[in-house]
C-alpha cells in the first residue's frame, strides 16, 4: 500500500531530526541553556505568505538569525506562499544555514540582477509537463515565479533532494490546500510536503515525496509515467497567488511578452505572425470578457486572410449570430478550439524548423496553452492521492475525484500552523514572522480557530491586545500545556517607529505588484527592516528558548 494513514513521524524525518536535534543541542550548550539529556526544546520557525514581500522578508529575517547565531536553536522551517520562494532557492544549498549571510544575500541580489533561464529553456520544460499529461497554470507559474521574480534558473531539482541527511539545516515543510475542500470548507483541506512525504496533515494521510503525481487507485500507484514534482512546480503550488486570477493571467503575459524579439521596437506595424500573437495577447487580457473577446476575434480572422500559413476552420465559421446565441462557457469552448487548430497549423507549418528555439513560435505555443487553462482556470491540477481509497480514518469525500488541485495555503491561513501542531512534532515554541498584508494578527486568529475545529494545541490569544494599526514587533501567545507563539509582524510600531510610516511601507510592498528587477535598494531596504525584528528582539527571543527548555525539562 502506497497511502500510509499515521499520526507518528515517518522514519526518513525522524532520522533528520534526530541528526538536527544534536546541533541544537550543541547550540544550546553554547547559549548555557541547560536541557535534559537528548531532549532539547523543539523550536519551529515560521513564514507566512505575501509574494515578493514575503520572499524578501524572510531572506532577511534568515540573514539575521545567521548574524545573530541563532539559526541552529530552529528544528524546522515551514513557509507558505511567498516564503516557500526563500526556502526553495536557500535549500539548493545542503550547508545554507551555516553560511546564511552569504547565501541570503546571493539570493536577495538574484532577485534584482539574477540570470535566469532562458525563454526557450523555460518552454521546453513546458513541453515536457505537458506530454506527461497533466499541464496546468501552476507550471507556468512556477516557471514565472523563478524566470521572472527570482531571476534565477529554473530549479529543476526534486523535493527529496531536500533531504540532506546531516541536519545541518532546520526542517524543511511547505504548505498547499487542497482547492475543492477548501471552497467545501472541510477540516481536512491543509496538505503539506516535505523531503520525506506528502499529503493531508488531518487525518494523516500520506504517500512518499516523489510518487506525487502518479495515479492513484485504492491506495496504491498504478502506473510511475511521470516526473516527481520538481521545486518549479513545487513553488507553482505553494505560491500560487491564486487569490487574483487577473494578476496571474497578467504576469504569465508580461513574462512572455518580455522575451518577444520586437518589445523593444516602435514600429507600431507587425506583420503576419507578430500581429496574430499581439491578438492572442490581447485574447488573453480578456479571458473573462467575451464581448471584447468576440471583437478581438473578428481582428484575428481578418489577419489570417494575409497569412495563409495559419488557419482554423472554427474561426472562419463564426459569425456574431453564433456568437450571441452561445453561453460563455461555449464561447470560451470555441476559443480554445480555435487556438488548438491555430496552433496544430503552425506545428505543421514549422516541420523541420527548430520551432523551440523560436521565440515567435514558443509564444503562441504558451498562449495556447495558458489561453485554454484560464478559461477552464485549471490550477494546481495532480492526481488524487486518495482516489478510491478506503480506510475509516479518511472521509469518503476525500476519495471520490482522479483529480485533486492543490493551491496556495495563504486562501485559508496565511502561516502553516497546521503542519506544527501536530502530536508529532511536538513542538514547544512557534516563532511566526508575519508578512501578510491587511491585519497583522489574521494568522493567529485564524490559527485559533482551526486548532480549536481540529482539537490541536493552541495557545489562548486575547483580541483585545491586538492593535491592527500599532502592532508590536514582538507578541507572546502562552498558556499551560501547550506551545507558546511568538508573533512578529512585519510592519510595527518599533521598527517603523510611528503609525504613518507603517502605513507608508504597507503601501510601497504590496503583495501584487511587478518584478523587483533592478530595484536593488527597495530588495535590500525591505530585508533590513525585517531583520531589525530579529535583532531588537535577539534577547527576549532567547529568554522564550530558555524558557521552552525549562517547561521540558520540567515534564521529565
Amino acid at each position: 500500500m502506497d497511502v500510509v494513514i499515521r499520526t507518528d513521524l515517518c522514519n526518513g524525518e525522524k532520522d533528520y531530526i534526530q541528526k538536527r536535534l544534536q546541533i541544537v543541542k550543541g547550540w544550546l550548550s553554547s547559549h548555557d541553556i541547560d536541557c535534559r539529556d537528548n531532549d532539547p526544546p523543539r523550536v519551529a520557525l515560521l513564514g507566512s505568505g505575501g509574494g515578493q514581500r514575503a520572499q524578501i522578508a524572510l531572506l532577511g529575517v534568515l540573514r539575521q538569525l545567521g548574524e545573530d547565531n541563532l539559526l541552529d536553536s530552529f528544528l524546522y522551517l515551514a513557509g507558505v506562499s511567498g516564503t516557500t520562494w526563500a526556502m526553495a532557492s536557500l535549500y539548493d544549498d545542503a550547508q545554507w544555514s551555516k553560511n546564511a549571510p552569504s547565501v541570503v544575500g546571493g539570493a536577495l541580489q538574484s532577485m534584482s540582477e539574477g540570470s535566469s533561464s532562458s525563454f526557450s529553456e523555460c518552454v521546453q520544460w513546458l513541453r515536457r509537463r505537458d506530454a506527461e499529461g497533466d499541464l496546468s497554470l501552476t507550471d507556468f507559474w512556477g516557471v514565472v515565479v523563478c524566470a521572472y521574480f527570482k531571476g534565477v534558473p529554473l530549479e529543476t531539482r526534486t523535493l527529496a533532494e531536500e533531504d540532506q541527511g546531516d541536519g545541518a539545516n532546520p526542517y524543511p515543510l511547505y504548505s498547499a490546500v487542497e482547492r475543492v475542500l477548501l471552497d467545501n470548507e472541510k477540516e481536512e483541506l491543509w496538505f503539506e510536503l516535505s523531503p520525506h512525504e506528502v499529503g493531508f496533515t488531518h487525518p494523516g494521510a500520506f504517500v512518499k515525496t516523489s510518487l506525487l503525481r502518479q495515479d492513484f487507485d485504492g491506495g496504491q500507484v498504478n502506473q510511475q509515467n511521470r516526473m516527481p514534482v520538481d521545486m518549479v512546480q513545487l513553488q507553482g503550488i505553494c505560491g500560487s497567488a491564486f487569490g487574483d486570477a487577473q494578476y496571474i493571467i497578467d504576469t504569465i503575459k508580461e513574462w512572455i511578452y518580455s522575451h518577444l524579439p520586437w518589445r523593444h521596437s516602435r514600429s507600431t506595424s507587425k506583420q503576419g505572425l507578430q500581429e496574430i500573437v499581439m491578438l492572442s495577447f490581447k485574447l488573453l487580457e480578456r479571458f473573462n470578457d467575451m464581448e471584447g473577446s468576440y471583437k478581438v476575434l473578428e481582428e484575428l480572422k481578418s489577419e489570417l486572410d494575409g497569412y495563409p500559413g495559419l488557419h482554423s476552420s472554427t474561426l472562419l465559421e463564426l459569425d456574431c449570430n453564433i456568437w450571441t446565441k452561445m453561453t460563455d462557457e461555449e464561447k470560451k469552448q470555441q476559443i480554445r478550439i480555435i487556438f488548438q487548430e491555430l496552433n496544430e497549423s503552425l506545428e505543421q507549418q514549422s516541420q523541420g524548423m527548430r520551432i523551440l528555439n523560436n521565440p515567435v513560435h514558443d509564444a503562441f505555443w504558451v498562449l495556447n496553452k495558458v489561453l485554454g487553462l484560464a478559461y477552464n482556470w485549471d490550477f494546481g491540477r495532480t492526481a488524487n492521492i486518495l482516489h478510491n481509497f478506503k480506510d475509516p480514518k479518511v472521509p469518503e469525500h476525500m476519495c471520490k475525484e482522479k483529480i485533486m488541485h492543490l493551491i496556495d495555503a495563504g486562501l485559508f491561513l496565511n502561516s502553516p500552523y497546521p503542519s506544527m501542531l501536530t502530536d508529532a512534532r511536538d513542538i514547544d515554541l512557534i516563532m511566526s514572522f508575519d508578512f501578510s498584508a491587511g491585519d497583522p494578527f489574521e494568522t493567529v486568529k485564524v490559527a485559533h480557530g482551526y486548532s480549536d475545529t481540529c482539537g490541536m494545541p493552541f495557545p489562548q490569544i486575547n483580541e483585545d491586545d491586538m492593535n491592527e494599526d500599532r502592532p508590536r514587533s514582538f507578541h507572546v501567545f502562552e498558556e499551560k500545556g501547550k506551545p507558546t507563539v511568538i508573533h512578529i509582524p512585519l510592519f510595527n510600531m518599533d521598527n517603523c517607529k510611528d503609525e504613518a510610516t507603517i502605513k507608508e511601507n504597507r503601501s510601497e510592498y504590496t503583495t501584487f505588484q511587478p518584478p523587483y528587477r533592478g530595484k536593488k535598494k527597495k530588495i535590500n531596504d525591505l530585508a533590513d527592516l525585517a531583520a531589525e525584528n530579529v535583532r531588537m528582539n535577539r534577547e527576549r527571543i532567547l529568554e522564550e528558548i530558555r524558557k521552552a527548555a525549562e517547561r521540558r525539562k520540567a515534564q521529565c
